[in-house]
């Protein structure tokens, strides 16, 4: 029998009720310590990290961030909530179950970003080990530091005098965040084992932070006179140091972040090539086309038009044989793809003897631009199945090309016995241009006229 599970979003609220219980129950009991609530929130993002599957990586910068906001949160969100309403003691309970909902669900987006189709189930894979640890490291980091600010060593004004010394160093703050974006971005390409990676991470962290404390602390680069103290440097240092590493973290997530949109990009665009393939293939390689080619070129020989019949069987093969050859390429010349649009027109008007006109408008420069493969003969295609076309009713096709646009249209006369057009064509070829070069296409449909615009590439 499968046992119940409960749902990510239903253990963030449950988890933001024990945040708000403890919280409540501590300044009841006049035990003020938050590192149960750290604990309460590291064992959330580490079920969430565990059931999605995340990178280890992901789940430390996710960890540190968050026990950040929730610090600043807990304390400044319920000196303002106490203020707003006048509930002493229930404001800290309100603010930690806020600041828990907002870190659930930040924490629950990044995976679903990750991952949307991971189960919610818990998986222990081979870096849930991993996971556990860093998140335990992270636990410990926190209550090092909550210690050494609460102890005697930093006095009775904390932290702030430090971290509005270096708010106050803007070259420094700046050289912090450029200096943490340089090596996000090296290390990824040029450190490829995770062991050499942290290794990697700790030692520039370390020293980088080293100068940066030195620059602010002497007032580089003007410099202030400052007298060296090893005890008012350290303190500094810690402050330095933890600043950075949030900043390092946010970094790696936005780094996390750029990764997951350019892999989901392409992704999507292998997805939807390959579907557009599939119906390029599917409209041209279907029995409809084929028998009404193979009855025109039986016509051909009945009539012992042999020149002609051999002129055609070289069309058709033509036409599949640059379907076949473009199949992979994303992008044609123009001049090659208007070249295939002509023998397949020639085929047509095998089909159609009369009533189907094509004029072409193209300036010789703009030959030389791409175009998405087959994009031309599926557009005309559609002209002709979703259109009239007889000597009564000649049906008019214009290829035109002027500045950054190439036009197709045609007169708009819609034929009363076939299906309506479910857009699968234009659809497909929306999205190639969408994925090849972020560009749309253009759609125009008036009472008597249809019009698409292919961007020039």
């Amino acid at each position: 029998m499968k046992r119940p599970t409960i749902s990510i979003p239903w253990l963030i609220h449950l988890f933001a009720a024990a945040h708000a219980a403890v919280a409540m129950l501590s300044r009841i009991f006049d035990y003020v310590d938050d590192v149960p609530l750290t604990i309460l929130t590291l064992s959330m993002i580490l079920i969430i990290a565990v059931r999605r599957g995340l990178r280890v990586e992901l789940v430390a910068a996710l960890a540190l961030i968050c026990i950040f906001v929730a610090y600043l949160f807990g304390i400044y969100g319920a000196q303002f909530i106490q203020q707003l309403f006048g509930c002493g003691i229930a404001a800290p309970a309100i603010a930690t179950a806020l600041v828990t909902e907002l870190i659930g669900w930040l924490t629950y987006a990044f995976a679903r970003q990750h991952n949307p189709q991971t189960s919610n189930h818990l998986r222990w894979s081979p870096s849930t080990r991993q996971i556990v640890v860093s998140v335990a490291a992270i636990l410990l980091f926190r209550i090092f530091y909550t210690s050494l600010f609460s102890s005697p060593y930093f006095e009775q004004q904390g932290i702030y005098p430090e971290f509005y010394r270096l708010l106050g160093n803007t070259l420094a703050l700046m050289t912090m965040i450029c200096g943490n974006i340089i090596f996000v971005n090296l290390r990824a390409r040029m450190i490829r084992r995770r062991g050499l990676r942290l290794a990697a991470s700790a030692l520039f962290t370390l020293g980088f932070v080293l100068l940066l404390t030195a620059a602010v602390y002497f007032g580089l680069p003007q410099g202030n006179g400052a007298i060296m103290s090893a005890r008012h440097f350290f303190r500094l240092y810690t402050v330095v140091l933890l600043v950075d590493i949030v900043i390092y973290a946010i970094l790696q997530l936005a780094v996390y972040l750029i990764e997951s949109d350019r892999e989901l990009r392409t992704e999507r665009g292998k997805k939807h090539r390959a579907q557009f393939h599939y119906e390029r293939l599917k409209q041209q390689i279907n029995p409809h086309f084929l028998f009404n080619s193979l009855n025109i070129l039986d016509c051909l020989v009945q009539e012992h038009e042999t020149e002609r019949a051999s002129a055609f069987i070289r069309k058709l093969a033509g036409t599949y044989r640059y379907m076949l050859r473009k199949e992979n390429e994303q992008l044609v010349p123009l001049e090659e793809e208007l070249e295939f649009a002509r023998k397949y027109i020639d085929l047509l008007q095998e089909r159609f003897t009369s009533g189907f006109e094509v004029e072409i408008d193209i300036p010789r420069p703009l030959l030389s631009r791409h175009v998405v493969p087959c994009c031309l003969q599926l557009l005309i295609e559609n002209a002709t199945k979703h259109n009239v076309v007889s000597p009564e009713q000649p049906l008019r096709v214009r290829i035109a090309a002027a500045g950054e646009r190439l036009t197709v249209s045609n007169n708009l006369q819609l034929r009363m016995n076939v299906p309506a057009s479910t857009g699968v064509g234009l659809r497909n070829i929306r999205q190639q241009y969408l994925d090849v070069a972020g560009e749309p296409i253009l759609v125009e449909q008036t009472d008597t006229r249809f019009r698409v615009q292919l961007p020039l590439l």
